[in-house]
């Protein structure tokens, strides 16, 4: 009898261990990937996308400042309506024509991320140029119940309109 009682305790225990385990889920990686085709040569897309001293072709950017253009270089970017981005140079290939970089500080207003990773990829298209550019993150609370502003949602909605802006302007 003390046997059952044991193993029906333990088994309670078990559930409830595996219950709170399955109801105790954080954020899921987000991603956001967006392609277009720009009327110009691939060489002139890639000196513009891979100096990353500069970062002007977003109209919503006041100023960017950057210690280097090498693999580990920061720059920091500066948005008309006063929010910071700092973002550190991850790989660059010239050859294959990408771009890698990583965000180490945001300001939730304008991009409410964690662990936001992007990558550009430039293909020629004949005399046009392919653009690809790929980013994945999680949203800006990484907590359960996250607030609206910090939710999965509005995460993606402003990477993609971030997203959207940079190619636009190019």
């Amino acid at each position: 009898m003390l046997k059952n009682k044991i193993k029906l305790y333990f088994s309670i225990l078990l559930l409830c261990f595996f219950y709170t385990s399955i109801n105790a889920h954080g954020p899921s990686r987000q991603k956001v990937s967006e392609s277009i085709i720009i009327n110009a040569p691939a060489s002139d897309v890639w000196k513009i996308v891979s100096n990353f001293k500069e970062f002007t072709w977003n109209e919503n950017i006041k100023d960017v400042s950057s210690d280097g253009d090498q693999v580990g270089s920061e720059r920091v970017i500066k948005f008309k309506s006063g929010e910071i981005i700092k973002q550190k140079l991850e790989k660059i290939d010239d050859k294959k024509m990408m771009i890698n970089w990583r965000i180490i500080e945001t300001d939730n207003k304008v991009l409410p991320v964690n662990s936001y990773a992007a990558k550009i990829f430039i293909k020629p298209e004949g005399q046009k140029t392919s653009v690809l550019y790929k980013t994945g993150f999680y949203r800006g609370f990484m907590g359960n119940d996250p607030p609206p502003e910090l939710n999965d949602e509005n995460s993606k909605k402003l990477v993609n309109n971030f997203v959207s802006e940079n190619l636009k302007g190019l």
